[in-house]
């Protein structure tokens, strides 16, 4: 008995120490990423302060930029809140059925959009706190509809505790492939576009807490195609 507590005790304080240096790490990533955002802030106000005759499409154009990243700042604060609370929430694990949650998420990124969203597959179950399951799926969403500007559909599928979203992007370079789902890596391509880095960490962080994992390859005729999967419950929705 000695021996079976002292095994726990030792489980649990290395637990403790992997939370304590996760925290750190996110900590000092986030730290990094917001000094561009703020070094721009800063430079753009100094330079209304010292010029206030400045002519006025410069200053609009100033303006936009201070909005700019004042939007990412926000972003960036609100997924970095996201990655470090939503993992200790006290939301318990309960069965979904992935076609009816995916589904709903769907018609809330298509209204936000305007983009036509297409969702096929079965109705598999699992067993997993839904609005962190919810949040990922309207992530990867966000990010197709981020990186595909055509006017084609994006389409989800569902196949056992598997969703896929797909688009018709630009796709991914196979250098970045194996690096999408890292906190604060931002594609080549995307570093023009909104964004903080953090959404496909967060599908990650969400699939991996249950037992999952994510994926992501480039679709044949372009685009590509981006998920996750979560064990299925043993039953399934007739």
């Amino acid at each position: 008995e000695a021996a079976r507590l002292g095994r726990s005790f030792k489980e649990m304080l290395a637990a403790l120490a992997r939370s304590k240096e996760q925290q750190q790490r996110l900590v000092e990533d986030a730290g990094h990423e917001l000094r561009t955002p703020l070094t721009s802030l800063r430079t753009n106000l100094d330079v209304l302060k010292r010029h206030p005759d400045i002519d006025s499409e410069a200053r609009q154009q100033i303006l936009l930029d201070i909005d700019r990243d004042t939007a990412e700042l926000a972003a960036l604060v609100e997924e970095v809140v996201t990655l470090a609370v939503d993992r200790h929430t006290d939301e318990l694990a309960q069965p979904i059925e992935m076609k009816g949650l995916v589904t709903a998420v769907a018609a809330r990124a298509a209204r936000r959009s305007g983009r036509n969203i297409v969702v096929t597959g079965d109705t598999s179950v699992v067993v997993a706190r839904r609005h962190l399951v919810d949040r990922a799926i309207s992530n990867l969403l966000d990010n197709a509809v981020k990186f595909d500007t055509s006017n084609n559909d994006i389409e989800v599928s569902i196949s056992g505790g598997k969703i896929v979203v797909s688009d018709r992007g630009p796709g991914i370079p196979e250098s970045e492939l194996d690096l999408i789902f890292e906190r604060f890596h931002r594609a080549v391509a995307s570093r023009t576009l909104p964004g903080s880095g953090l959404g496909l960490a967060i599908v990650a962080d969400v699939a991996r807490s249950h037992g999952g994992d994510v994926f992501a390859r480039n679709r044949e005729g372009g685009g590509a195609e981006i998920g996750f999967f979560l064990p299925t419950a043993e039953k399934h929705v007739e």
